[in-house]
This record gives structure tokens, C-alpha cells and sequence, in this order.
């Protein structure tokens, strides 16, 4: 049976300098743990500032590091912890791939990504939160510079 838990970072504020990168959020598997996936992927902005961003969902090959740690919160009270970890404002790893990237309005509007099923999920394998099979990072980016965002990902263990 599968389970699954929301990874919520809020207030985050995306790079200072317009139309430029920044690592906002990484999760990634432990050696002991079943299959994670990105089931759905939701950002909303603050903002009066008319323009628009988007969050990039990203592997790398070499997986992000440190953080602020946040623990997946498990939508059924009665799930066990989540085998995953997540932190926010990781160091970003290195050779990226990039999955997709979901759209969002500046001006207060949300945006939003939902797997229509599993294989259309970005997966990560137990074993692996080192190398490009463990790590899944989301990354900001936004026509105008210093937006604070709230960044919310839900994930599935089975």
C-alpha cells in the first residue's frame, strides 16, 4: 500500500537577481526505504509585480547537499515516516537534468503539476540519494528578482 506525504517550504525568496536560478528545495531517498515519487508540485507567489517564473524539478548526478531539513509530513496520521528526507535551500548538485518545469504568475496566482498516474511520476530508487536515481531538487526562477514563494510537494512511497 502505498503512502503519501506533503513536503511544505514556505516563504522562500527566489534569487536576487531576475531571471536567475536558485535551489529551493531537494528531496532524496535513504538505502532503506521504497520507491519515492513526485505525485504533484504546487508554488504560489506574493507579489503586485506583474511577470511570471516557474519551478524547474531537476535530478542531478551528483546530488545536492546540507539545508535547512524539513520533514515530510504524512497525509494519513496513521502512515509511518517517510523514508525520504527533504531540505530547503540545498547547495545544488552538479549535472543537472531537468524533468519539466511548472508555470506560475508573479501577480499572487498559483501554479501547479498532478501525475495523471504513476509512470508519468519523476522517480526516485532507494540507494541512491548520492547519484541521479535518489535525488529530485526544485528550483526557482522568476522575471523579476526577490519573489517570496511558498512551495509545496507531494510525494508517494510505495
Amino acid at each position: 500500500m502505498p503512502f503519501y506525504y506533503s513536503v511544505p517550504a514556505y516563504a522562500l525568496t527566489s534569487n536576487g537577481t531576475a531571471n536567475t536560478e536558485t535551489d529551493d528545495l531537494t528531496i532524496q531517498t535513504s538505502t532503506q526505504q521504497a520507491v519515492c515519487r513526485i505525485v504533484e508540485v504546487y508554488c504560489a507567489v506574493r507579489s503586485t509585480t506583474a511577470g511570471g517564473g516557474g519551478i524547474r524539478v531537476r535530478s542531478y548526478a551528483t546530488a545536492s547537499t546540507s539545508g535547512t531539513p524539513i520533514t515530510p509530513l504524512p497525509r494519513n496520521p496513521n502512515s509511518p515516516a517517510a523514508g525520504a528526507t527533504a531540505a530547503s535551500g540545498p547547495t545544488a548538485g552538479t549535472t543537472a537534468h531537468d524533468h519539466f518545469e511548472v508555470g506560475v504568475s508573479q501577480l499572487g496566482g498559483m501554479g501547479g503539476w498532478v501525475a495523471p498516474e504513476s509512470d508519468a511520476c519523476p522517480t526516485m530508487y532507494p540507494f541512491a540519494s548520492a547519484n541521479a536515481k535518489g535525488n529530485m531538487d526544485f528550483v526557482s526562477i522568476f522575471a523579476s528578482a526577490s519573489m517570496v514563494h511558498d512551495l509545496s510537494v507531494g510525494i508517494k512511497e510505495d
